[in-house]
């Protein structure tokens, strides 16, 4: 669970486990009305007292998200439409809401070891649904708690729907909690067996980098989410690093100053965009780039890192034997 606040530099809230419904119920109510309230839209097997372990994420759906973000609403709903009836014709089992702003939908399928199966499906289907979140398939992405108060809205709720609604039946619904069942019952998707990556052929384009530096693909799908993970942020700025400083660990005290600023100045053009990084504070990234930079820490490796914790969205450029 986590409770963000919709302003940018205001003081956030670690992320917390909770045990049982009865937690549940009253971490929500501390906070609904008050800060966005968030939980994970994977599930995990095994926890600490304070942390989910990333090891046992069980990888059995796919969160999708319709948010027309400059464009009418209504082009994020015909979206969001479309695909409702194309599962709801295929009998697949959803649970689908009007997140304040957007659409969300979870859908759910059988559980597999590869989470890049997923990714092949969501990537596939993406290109046919304009308003479709580009950022695809993370098990780091958080969703909004249905019946919470989307602050960054026009005092909305993220709302389940039991059926399918007119927009203006929706926008009227959400002005209060909709106390209705999300679900709608059906099979589980089967989700594409994909090779090995080794045996891939090149998948993934550069994407488009929202400053002037060029990202991985990876770390693009990563960081453009409303609240990335720690190693997420730390990956970023190695990368950003290795680019700016062309490789070299060791640096001079100016260059390494010059790059730091650099970082920064890409960083909050990144944290400026809506819905990304809602927890930004800029005290304590320039604190954290500062530290990366003057230690001279390399890009994490794609063999070593970034595949196996779940980073790779598919096979780019960068990947190599």
């Amino acid at each position: 669970m986590w409770a963000g606040s919709h302003l940018k530099n205001a003081p956030q809230m670690r992320r917390q486990i909770v045990k049982n419904k009865q937690e549940f119920l009253s971490w929500v109510n501390s906070y609904n009305g008050i800060m966005n309230c968030y939980t994970t839209v994977y599930d995990y097997a095994e926890f600490t007292d304070n942390i989910k372990l990333d090891y046992s994420v069980v990888l059995d759906r796919m969160f999708l998200d319709f948010d027309a973000h400059d464009k009418p609403l209504v082009e994020a709903y015909n979206d969001y439409c479309k695909l409702r009836t194309k599962f709801k014709e295929e009998e697949i089992k959803f649970d689908s809401f009007f997140s304040g702003k957007g659409f969300h939908m979870i859908v759910y399928g059988e559980v597999v070891d590869d989470i890049r199966s997923i990714q092949r499906y969501y990537t596939v289907m993406a290109k046919d649904y304009p308003t479709l979140d580009r950022t695809g398939i993370q098990t780091n992405r958080l969703r909004r708690i249905p019946n919470s108060m989307n602050l960054s809205s026009d005092g909305y709720f993220c709302i389940p729907l039991d059926k399918m609604y007119s927009l203006d039946e929706i926008l009227l619904l959400a002005k209060k909690p909709h106390l209705v069942s999300s679900r709608n019952e059906g099979k589980l998707l089967q989700w594409p067996t994909v090779k090995p990556i080794e045996l891939s052929a090149i998948e993934i384009d550069i994407p488009t980098p929202l400053g002037r530096i060029p990202i991985l693909p990876c770390l693009h799908n990563a960081i453009t989410v409303e609240n990335p993970s720690h190693y997420a942020r730390v990956y970023l700025i190695q990368w950003y690093r290795d680019l700016l400083a062309l490789g070299e660990r060791e640096l001079t005290h100016e260059k390494k100053h010059e790059i730091t600023n650099s970082i920064m100045d890409e960083l909050k053009i990144i944290a400026s965009v809506d819905d990304i990084w809602l927890d930004w504070d800029e005290v304590k990234t320039r604190r954290y780039v500062t530290g990366i930079v003057n230690k001279g820490y390399h890009a994490a490796g794609c063999k070593s890192v970034l595949i196996p914790q779940g980073y790779c969205v598919g096979k780019c450029w960068r990947y190599h034997e």
